[in-house]
């Protein structure tokens, strides 16, 4: 059967695609139809056809699952934030250690036993937003909202359930000093408008950062009076970005109203800038993160960490097993410079040396030193680790390497190429981003 665009197909939805859609099989031939459970019997509206596979629109769930509920969010199935929001978290979970599973035995050839995701809170979990103004024509306001999935129209919000009430706050103020003073807001068709994103994160107090299309903000005092109404001692930055990408921030982070200061993060009390990355759900970062530091401390002298951040996990690490000596790379400036100084506040810089470096040119600089007891820590981009740092971990010949990934394809794909010379011990996913289909996954390898 030859699908087009339009054709009206039913079915029984057999499996999950890797972001959480059900799978319509047409005569063996695949259709991806979000918001779709299996198990259950559907029609669907075919909406984009490939020589392999097609994407469909629900149109009718002719059998519901037992696992389908009313999802919490009125803005579910239009914002492209969550993608599990109408699944019961139970089956959440079976389809994210399905997930992790899958692809170690398709892509890796490896078959794990993976135990289910550890998970804590469904809801309010996350400690950062990043949203884009949008200006309505009609109503002649501004908004700040969440992109459709694979789009770039925007959804306007007020709350979202995946945050605390502080991002509900932070929405309302933002809007409407931006409605009350007229401030533009950013046209990516022509490259005009003032406001292009506003990119929050919430720890002991607000840090906000206007991504801006220009250089400077008007009316940045009324905005700070404004926050200090619903919260105490805000941070507000601008990061001009003035490029017609679509990367958020510009080169640059100012901060210009308000007093930096650190932030409680699990143990650690660190300065955290606006761009650096972090952990979005605190309580499952903690639980990773001892996860890896049990799995290290034992028969490792010196640690080498790439993708390191802002050096919560270092941190961590050099705290819990004090005899080990540290190196951690970092090409962000703004994480490196908040990792150093973490360091050294916490005492730790004797054995710690935070290192400005591209992960690749940094290893590509190492000479294997015949030394036993060292480990690396992995912790890339979704994209997972460029070919020539697992070639180049190969040659040092770590005993063990711990990778930390947010992508089980990519991860899998990175583990065919060190299986030859390691063995997979440990495998657990963690249930980092609820309600939507991304899984982090900690994998532990020994050297054979």
């Amino acid at each position: 059967m030859e699908l087009i665009a339009g054709d009206i197909i039913g079915g029984t939805v057999v499996d999950f695609g890797s972001d959480g859609e059900g799978i319509i099989k047409i005569g063996g031939y695949p259709v991806f139809v979000p918001l779709a459970i299996k198990g259950e019997e559907v029609r669907a509206r075919v909406t984009y056809v490939r020589k392999d596979w097609a994407i469909g629109e629900l149109e009718e769930v002719v059998k519901p699952s037992a696992s389908r509920i009313k999802p919490r969010c009125p803005y579910f199935g239009k914002c492209g934030g969550c993608d599990l929001q109408h699944i019961d978290i139970s089956e959440q979970l079976k389809i994210k250690r399905n997930a992790v599973k899958t692809a170690l035995k398709k892509v890796a050839g490896i078959s794990y036993d993976v135990p289910e995701p550890f998970h804590l809170d469904e809801w309010a979990y996350r400690n950062k937003l990043s949203l884009p103004f949008c200006y309505n024509v009609r109503s002649k306001r501004v908004s700040l909202g969440f992109f459709e999935k694979r789009s770039h129209k925007v959804v306007p919000i007020k709350w979202c359930p995946l945050h605390s009430e502080w991002a509900a706050d932070m929405i309302g103020v933002v809007q409407d000093w931006a409605n009350r003073y007229d401030v533009t807001v950013y046209d990516e068709r022509t490259h005009e408008g003032l406001l292009r994103h506003a990119v929050a994160r919430f720890l002991d107090n607000l840090s906000l950062t206007l991504v801006i299309n220009g250089t400077e903000v008007k009316h940045l005092d009324e905005l700070y009076a404004a926050l200090l109404e619903k919260f105490d001692e805000p941070c507000v930055y601008i990061s001009p970005n003035q490029t017609f990408n679509n990367v958020i921030f510009g080169d640059k982070v100012f901060l210009v109203r308000g007093n930096e200061k650190k932030q409680h993060v699990g143990d650690i009390e660190a300065y955290v800038s606006p761009a650096s990355f972090l952990q979005v759900n605190n309580g499952v970062m903690d639980a990773l993160y001892r996860d890896v530091a049990q799995n290290i401390v034992e028969d490792v002298d010196e640690l080498l960490e790439l993708y390191s951040g802002v050096g919560i996990l270092t941190a961590e690490l050099a705290s819990r097993a004090p005899q080990i000596k540290i190196t951690s790379v970092e090409v962000e400036a703004s994480a490196v410079r908040d990792a150093k100084n973490l360091i050294k506040a916490n005492g730790l810089d004797d054995r710690v040396n935070v290192v400005h470096a591209d992960a690749l040119e940094y290893m590509k600089a190492q000479k294997p030193n015949g030394k036993a007891g060292r480990a690396l820590i992995l912790d890339p981009p979704r994209r997972g680790c460029d070919k020539d740092v697992l070639e180049a971990a190969k040659e040092l010949c770590f005993d063990k390497i711990v990778y930390i990934s947010c992508n089980p394809q990519t991860l899998a794909r990175d583990l065919k190429l060190l299986l030859p010379s390691y063995k997979l011990s440990y495998v657990r996913p963690y249930d980092m981003f609820p309600q939507t289909a991304a899984i982090e996954t900690l994998a532990v390898l020994k050297r054979e």
